[in-house]
Protein backbone atom coordinates (compact mmCIF):
# COMPACT_ATOMS: atom_id res chain seq x y z
CA UNK A 1 0.00 0.00 0.00
CA UNK A 2 2.98 2.09 0.75
CA UNK A 3 4.20 2.07 -2.72
CA UNK A 4 0.67 3.28 -4.15
CA UNK A 5 0.30 5.80 -1.56
CA UNK A 6 3.64 7.56 -2.89
CA UNK A 7 2.98 6.84 -6.67
CA UNK A 8 -0.73 8.75 -6.14
CA UNK A 9 1.21 11.15 -3.67
CA UNK A 10 3.80 11.98 -6.74
CA UNK A 11 0.89 12.25 -9.27
CA UNK A 12 -1.62 14.71 -7.20
CA UNK A 13 -2.00 17.74 -7.86
CA UNK A 14 -1.79 18.44 -3.95
CA UNK A 15 0.80 16.37 -3.41
CA UNK A 16 4.65 17.21 -2.26
CA UNK A 17 7.63 15.90 -0.33
CA UNK A 18 5.28 16.76 2.97
CA UNK A 19 2.82 14.37 1.86
CA UNK A 20 5.39 11.47 1.30
CA UNK A 21 5.83 8.40 3.53
CA UNK A 22 9.22 8.77 4.08
CA UNK A 23 8.60 12.29 5.36
CA UNK A 24 5.80 11.51 7.37
CA UNK A 25 7.99 9.05 9.11
CA UNK A 26 11.00 10.91 9.76
CA UNK A 27 8.76 13.81 11.39
CA UNK A 28 5.54 11.62 12.92
CA UNK A 29 6.70 8.13 12.95
CA UNK A 30 3.96 5.14 14.05
CA UNK A 31 1.61 8.40 14.35
CA UNK A 32 0.28 9.27 10.83
CA UNK A 33 -2.42 7.31 8.94
CA UNK A 34 -2.81 7.12 5.25
CA UNK A 35 -6.55 7.31 4.84
CA UNK A 36 -6.90 6.57 1.13
CA UNK A 37 -9.80 6.05 -0.68
CA UNK A 38 -9.19 3.52 -3.80
CA UNK A 39 -11.35 2.97 -7.15
CA UNK A 40 -10.55 0.02 -9.61
CA UNK A 41 -7.49 -0.89 -7.61
CA UNK A 42 -6.03 2.54 -7.70
CA UNK A 43 -5.74 5.06 -5.15
CA UNK A 44 -7.88 8.26 -6.21
CA UNK A 45 -7.82 10.15 -2.74
CA UNK A 46 -5.81 10.70 -0.04
CA UNK A 47 -5.83 12.37 3.70
CA UNK A 48 -2.68 11.61 5.67
CA UNK A 49 -2.88 12.43 9.52
CA UNK A 50 -0.93 12.81 12.39
CA UNK A 51 -3.63 10.78 15.18
CA UNK A 52 -3.66 11.83 18.68
CA UNK A 53 -5.67 9.75 20.79
CA UNK A 54 -7.74 11.59 23.96
CA UNK A 55 -10.32 10.81 26.11
CA UNK A 56 -12.80 12.60 24.09
CA UNK A 57 -12.03 10.88 20.79
CA UNK A 58 -9.57 11.11 18.18
CA UNK A 59 -7.34 14.32 17.06
CA UNK A 60 -6.22 14.46 13.64
CA UNK A 61 -3.69 17.45 13.04
CA UNK A 62 -0.99 17.94 11.05
CA UNK A 63 3.04 17.13 11.60
CA UNK A 64 6.27 19.29 12.88
CA UNK A 65 7.96 21.12 10.26
CA UNK A 66 5.19 20.27 7.67
CA UNK A 67 3.39 22.98 6.03
CA UNK A 68 1.23 21.26 3.83
CA UNK A 69 -1.10 18.28 4.61
CA UNK A 70 -4.71 18.21 3.54
CA UNK A 71 -6.53 16.04 1.18
CA UNK A 72 -4.85 15.09 -1.95
CA UNK A 73 -6.70 14.07 -5.14
CA UNK A 74 -6.63 12.38 -8.31
CA UNK A 75 -5.97 14.94 -10.97
CA UNK A 76 -8.72 15.10 -13.75
CA UNK A 77 -8.46 16.91 -17.78
CA UNK A 78 -12.03 17.46 -17.59
CA UNK A 79 -12.97 20.42 -14.83
CA UNK A 80 -16.71 19.38 -14.60
CA UNK A 81 -15.70 15.51 -14.10
CA UNK A 82 -13.07 16.44 -11.72
CA UNK A 83 -15.20 18.79 -9.55
CA UNK A 84 -18.00 16.08 -9.15
CA UNK A 85 -15.18 13.32 -8.36
CA UNK A 86 -13.52 15.71 -6.02
CA UNK A 87 -16.51 16.25 -3.83
CA UNK A 88 -17.22 11.98 -3.74
CA UNK A 89 -13.46 11.65 -3.06
CA UNK A 90 -13.78 13.86 -0.02
CA UNK A 91 -17.20 12.23 1.31
CA UNK A 92 -15.16 8.42 1.11
CA UNK A 93 -12.30 10.07 2.63
CA UNK A 94 -13.95 11.76 5.65
CA UNK A 95 -15.89 7.94 5.97
CA UNK A 96 -12.55 6.82 6.36
CA UNK A 97 -10.90 9.09 9.01
CA UNK A 98 -14.35 8.46 11.22
CA UNK A 99 -15.37 9.42 13.71
CA UNK A 100 -13.04 12.12 15.73
CA UNK A 101 -12.77 15.19 18.38
CA UNK A 102 -10.86 17.18 16.17
CA UNK A 103 -9.11 17.69 12.48
CA UNK A 104 -7.71 20.85 11.30
CA UNK A 105 -5.51 20.65 8.30
CA UNK A 106 -3.33 23.04 6.33
CA UNK A 107 -4.27 21.83 2.69
CA UNK A 108 -1.86 22.23 -0.29
CA UNK A 109 -2.23 25.62 -2.10
CA UNK A 110 -3.39 23.15 -5.31
CA UNK A 111 -6.49 22.29 -2.93
CA UNK A 112 -8.62 25.38 -3.95
CA UNK A 113 -12.01 24.27 -3.60
CA UNK A 114 -12.96 23.27 0.28
CA UNK A 115 -16.71 23.62 -0.50
CA UNK A 116 -17.86 20.03 0.16
CA UNK A 117 -16.37 20.11 3.61
CA UNK A 118 -18.53 23.25 4.59
CA UNK A 119 -21.39 20.91 3.71
CA UNK A 120 -20.00 18.75 6.38
CA UNK A 121 -19.64 21.27 9.00
CA UNK A 122 -16.07 22.74 8.66
CA UNK A 123 -14.77 25.68 8.75
CA UNK A 124 -11.91 27.51 7.04
CA UNK A 125 -8.91 30.40 6.95
CA UNK A 126 -7.24 31.48 3.71
CA UNK A 127 -3.01 31.93 4.61
CA UNK A 128 -0.73 32.85 2.11
CA UNK A 129 2.28 31.16 1.19
CA UNK A 130 4.95 33.64 -1.50
CA UNK A 131 6.46 31.45 -4.25
CA UNK A 132 8.25 32.00 -7.40
CA UNK A 133 7.23 30.02 -9.91
CA UNK A 134 8.98 31.13 -12.94
CA UNK A 135 12.87 30.80 -12.48
CA UNK A 136 14.04 31.00 -16.28
CA UNK A 137 15.06 34.25 -16.41
CA UNK A 138 17.01 34.74 -12.52
CA UNK A 139 18.52 38.05 -13.93
CA UNK A 140 14.49 39.90 -14.02
CA UNK A 141 13.74 37.63 -10.96
CA UNK A 142 16.78 40.25 -9.68
CA UNK A 143 15.73 43.18 -10.76
CA UNK A 144 12.08 42.41 -9.52
CA UNK A 145 13.15 41.93 -6.21
CA UNK A 146 12.54 44.91 -4.04
CA UNK A 147 15.95 47.37 -3.71
CA UNK A 148 16.48 46.97 -0.27
CA UNK A 149 16.75 43.17 -0.67
CA UNK A 150 19.58 43.67 -3.65
CA UNK A 151 21.40 46.13 -0.96
CA UNK A 152 21.86 44.07 1.21
CA UNK A 153 22.84 40.86 -1.34
CA UNK A 154 25.40 43.38 -2.81
CA UNK A 155 26.24 44.51 0.55
CA UNK A 156 26.99 40.80 2.08
CA UNK A 157 29.10 40.29 -1.15
CA UNK A 158 31.17 42.97 -0.53
CA UNK A 159 31.91 42.06 2.97
CA UNK A 160 33.26 38.86 1.24
CA UNK A 161 30.50 36.56 2.71
CA UNK A 162 30.20 33.21 1.26
CA UNK A 163 27.08 30.89 0.76
CA UNK A 164 28.51 27.19 0.86
CA UNK A 165 26.57 24.16 2.11
CA UNK A 166 27.06 23.25 5.46
CA UNK A 167 26.68 20.38 7.62
CA UNK A 168 23.31 19.92 9.71
CA UNK A 169 25.37 20.29 13.05
CA UNK A 170 26.66 23.70 12.17
CA UNK A 171 23.06 24.72 10.96
CA UNK A 172 21.23 23.58 14.09
CA UNK A 173 23.99 25.24 16.11
CA UNK A 174 22.72 28.48 14.28
CA UNK A 175 19.54 28.04 14.59
CA UNK A 176 19.58 27.63 18.16
CA UNK A 177 21.59 31.03 18.63
CA UNK A 178 18.28 32.46 16.48
CA UNK A 179 16.01 30.61 18.65
CA UNK A 180 17.16 31.41 22.21
CA UNK A 181 17.59 34.96 20.64
CA UNK A 182 13.80 35.58 19.93
CA UNK A 183 12.76 33.66 23.37
CA UNK A 184 11.01 30.84 21.40
CA UNK A 185 12.61 27.71 22.49
CA UNK A 186 9.81 25.90 23.84
CA UNK A 187 9.34 23.29 20.90
CA UNK A 188 13.49 23.62 19.92
CA UNK A 189 14.29 19.95 21.02
CA UNK A 190 11.34 18.68 19.12
CA UNK A 191 12.16 20.81 16.06
CA UNK A 192 15.85 19.94 16.06
CA UNK A 193 14.96 16.56 16.85
CA UNK A 194 12.34 16.63 13.66
CA UNK A 195 15.34 17.95 11.29
CA UNK A 196 17.28 15.53 12.59
CA UNK A 197 15.03 12.84 11.15
CA UNK A 198 14.43 14.46 8.29
CA UNK A 199 18.02 14.67 7.55
CA UNK A 200 18.71 11.06 7.73
CA UNK A 201 15.99 10.55 5.29
CA UNK A 202 16.59 13.02 2.85
CA UNK A 203 20.53 13.45 2.52
CA UNK A 204 20.55 10.30 0.88
CA UNK A 205 18.60 11.37 -1.62
CA UNK A 206 19.75 14.90 -2.49
CA UNK A 207 16.41 16.07 -1.96
CA UNK A 208 17.81 19.04 0.90
CA UNK A 209 20.02 21.66 1.01
CA UNK A 210 21.93 22.78 4.14
CA UNK A 211 23.21 26.50 3.25
CA UNK A 212 25.27 29.11 5.01
CA UNK A 213 27.08 32.44 4.49
CA UNK A 214 30.33 33.06 6.55
CA UNK A 215 32.53 35.29 6.59
CA UNK A 216 36.39 35.50 6.11
CA UNK A 217 37.15 34.65 9.68
CA UNK A 218 34.78 31.38 9.78
CA UNK A 219 31.97 33.14 11.55
CA UNK A 220 28.28 31.90 10.52
CA UNK A 221 25.88 34.69 9.82
CA UNK A 222 22.98 32.69 8.20
CA UNK A 223 21.67 29.50 7.22
CA UNK A 224 18.67 28.40 5.28
CA UNK A 225 17.63 24.18 5.34
CA UNK A 226 15.80 23.56 1.77
CA UNK A 227 14.36 21.18 0.67
CA UNK A 228 13.02 19.95 -2.56
CA UNK A 229 10.42 17.38 -4.56
CA UNK A 230 10.46 17.49 -8.36
CA UNK A 231 8.13 20.73 -8.72
CA UNK A 232 9.17 23.46 -5.79
CA UNK A 233 12.37 24.23 -3.33
CA UNK A 234 10.40 24.78 -0.38
CA UNK A 235 12.23 27.49 2.71
CA UNK A 236 12.04 25.10 5.30
CA UNK A 237 13.87 26.98 8.22
CA UNK A 238 15.85 29.31 8.50
CA UNK A 239 18.56 31.30 11.25
CA UNK A 240 21.12 33.84 11.59
CA UNK A 241 22.95 35.01 14.17
CA UNK A 242 21.58 37.89 16.30
CA UNK A 243 24.76 39.68 16.56
CA UNK A 244 25.76 39.49 12.71
CA UNK A 245 22.38 40.17 11.58
CA UNK A 246 23.27 43.59 9.84
CA UNK A 247 25.39 41.72 7.39
CA UNK A 248 22.99 41.07 4.50
CA UNK A 249 23.37 37.53 5.18
CA UNK A 250 19.91 36.51 5.19
CA UNK A 251 18.90 38.23 2.31
CA UNK A 252 21.87 36.42 0.13
CA UNK A 253 21.52 33.03 1.71
CA UNK A 254 17.85 32.96 0.41
CA UNK A 255 18.91 34.11 -2.58
CA UNK A 256 21.09 31.36 -3.05
CA UNK A 257 19.20 28.94 -2.02
CA UNK A 258 16.28 30.26 -5.11
CA UNK A 259 19.16 30.23 -7.54
CA UNK A 260 19.82 26.55 -6.48
CA UNK A 261 16.20 26.25 -7.32
CA UNK A 262 16.68 27.26 -10.50
CA UNK A 263 19.15 25.18 -11.17
CA UNK A 264 17.22 22.02 -10.44
CA UNK A 265 14.59 23.49 -12.98
CA UNK A 266 12.41 23.76 -9.76
CA UNK A 267 10.09 26.97 -8.94
CA UNK A 268 10.74 28.31 -4.92
CA UNK A 269 8.31 28.03 -2.26
CA UNK A 270 8.64 30.70 0.74
CA UNK A 271 6.17 29.12 3.14
CA UNK A 272 4.98 32.51 4.10
CA UNK A 273 4.36 33.61 7.81
CA UNK A 274 1.31 35.22 9.72
CA UNK A 275 4.24 37.41 11.28
CA UNK A 276 4.59 40.72 9.80
CA UNK A 277 7.95 41.08 9.84
CA UNK A 278 8.84 37.86 8.41
CA UNK A 279 5.70 37.99 5.68
CA UNK A 280 7.50 41.54 4.50
CA UNK A 281 10.76 40.19 4.23
CA UNK A 282 9.57 37.30 1.68
CA UNK A 283 7.30 39.56 -0.05
CA UNK A 284 10.29 42.02 -0.91
CA UNK A 285 11.77 39.13 -3.64
CA UNK A 286 8.40 39.39 -5.59
CA UNK A 287 6.92 36.28 -5.43
CA UNK A 288 3.28 35.67 -6.09
CA UNK A 289 1.07 35.64 -2.93
CA UNK A 290 -0.89 32.13 -2.93
CA UNK A 291 -3.25 31.71 -0.73
CA UNK A 292 -3.86 28.05 1.11
CA UNK A 293 -6.96 26.83 3.22
CA UNK A 294 -6.71 25.89 7.11
CA UNK A 295 -9.43 23.59 7.32
CA UNK A 296 -11.07 21.96 10.78
CA UNK A 297 -13.88 20.61 12.87
CA UNK A 298 -14.91 20.21 16.14
CA UNK A 299 -17.56 17.78 16.66
CA UNK A 300 -16.80 17.30 20.17
CA UNK A 301 -18.19 19.85 22.41
CA UNK A 302 -15.61 18.79 25.40
CA UNK A 303 -12.96 19.30 23.12
CA UNK A 304 -14.27 22.93 21.64
CA UNK A 305 -14.48 23.90 25.76
CA UNK A 306 -11.08 22.74 26.75
CA UNK A 307 -9.42 24.84 24.13
CA UNK A 308 -11.45 27.67 25.01
CA UNK A 309 -10.38 27.34 28.57
CA UNK A 310 -6.70 26.67 27.14
CA UNK A 311 -6.46 29.90 25.22
CA UNK A 312 -8.12 32.08 28.04
CA UNK A 313 -5.01 30.31 30.59
CA UNK A 314 -2.63 31.75 27.77
CA UNK A 315 -3.92 35.22 28.10
CA UNK A 316 -3.65 35.50 31.08
CA UNK A 317 -0.20 34.16 31.44
CA UNK A 318 1.12 36.20 28.69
Amino acid sequence: MRTDYDEFVAHSPQGSIFASSAWLDAVAPGRWRMHVVEEGGAVVGAWPTVVRPTPLGEVHTGAPLTPYLGPLLRSDANPVRGRANDIRYLELLLVQLGRFAHIEAHCHPAFDYWTPLAWEGFTQTTRYSWRLTDLRDLEAVFRGTRENIRREIRKAEKRGLVVAPASLANFLELHRATVLQAGRNDSLGANHRALEAIDETLAPQDARSILVARDAEGRAHAGAYLVHDDRFMYYLVGASDPALRNSGAPSLVLWRGIEEAAERGLSFDFEGSMVKGVERFFRAFAGTPTPYSVVRKTPSAGFRVARALKRAARRVSA
